[in-house]
């Protein structure tokens, strides 16, 4: 059985795909946790205030063997494009954890053509590739679809079990009653490069704290927050209008 590690996409300022009130990079960190929550000691988290594509993470990575890699991400689109699915690089033949995911994907997050694609114009595959790392990018869903964005924030568990049970590991039976019920991880932290103010972000709605006291508050009753996502001043006002619309 391989062990996993696990890439949260974008990150360390970028924001990713915005829609439906959420950042691309804040909910595939909250999947990321999830994952290894319930994977445990089969699992590594990357560095979720990293940009691995940026900082080009992955060709300095120093993995045993074992490890196969999973980068998450979420796409974007037209309103009506949905549905997940995985991309391997180029140079590459879909392994049976490829066709795993794409599975559990279908299953859970449907409405692709094709659900293994390769790819020879992005940067991580083919960094993972030349390392010798078996890797693959996977979209879970379309952020810019309700149904798509409903799915991901209800099913979390699922979707981390499956990703798991992808590569023959075993979920631990430890889901919170607010999963169970189909709740979901309580949003981030921001800052504006070359600012003080932070702010609290809870997927739908961005809020200033006036003290540090208030900051110390939410993260103690937030479950899964992320502290800090740094986001450029125009970053920052592409966000609050994708709120206005939502």
């Amino acid at each position: 059985m391989p062990k996993l590690f696990v890439i949260a996409g974008h990150g360390a300022g970028d924001p990713g795909a915005c829609g439906n009130g959420y950042t691309e990079a804040e909910r595939v960190r909250v999947l990321a946790k999830r994952i290894k929550e319930l994977g445990g000691g089969n699992v590594i988290l990357g560095d979720l205030s990293r940009d691995y594509y940026r900082d080009n993470g992955v060709s300095t990575l120093n993995l045993p063997g074992e490890y196969e890699i999973v980068e998450l991400h979420m796409d974007a689109g037209v309103p009506t494009a949905r549905g997940g699915h995985v991309i391997i690089y180029s140079g590459f033949q879909a392994d049976d954890y490829d066709k795993a995911l794409a599975d559990m994907l279908a299953d859970i997050l449907p409405g692709r053509s094709q659900m293994i694609v390769r790819r020879d114009n992005l940067a991580n595959p083919e960094r993972a590739a030349m390392r010798g790392y078996g890797y693959r990018l996977v979209e879970f869903g379309f952020i810019t679809n309700a149904e798509d964005v409903k799915i991901f924030n209800t099913r979390m568990d699922d979707i981390a079990a499956g990703v798991l049970a992808a590569f023959g590991i075993k979920a631990a039976e430890n889901k919170t009653e607010e999963n169970k019920a189909g709740g979901e991880d309580m949003g981030c932290i921001l800052s504006v490069e070359g600012t003080k103010t932070q702010y609290y972000f809870d997927g739908k709605s961005i809020h200033a704290f006036t003290n540090g006291k208030e900051k110390s508050v939410i993260k103690k009753v937030c479950r899964g927050i992320i502290d800090s996502i740094k986001l450029t001043e125009d970053e920052f006002k592409d966000l609050k209008n994708v709120l206005k619309r939502s």
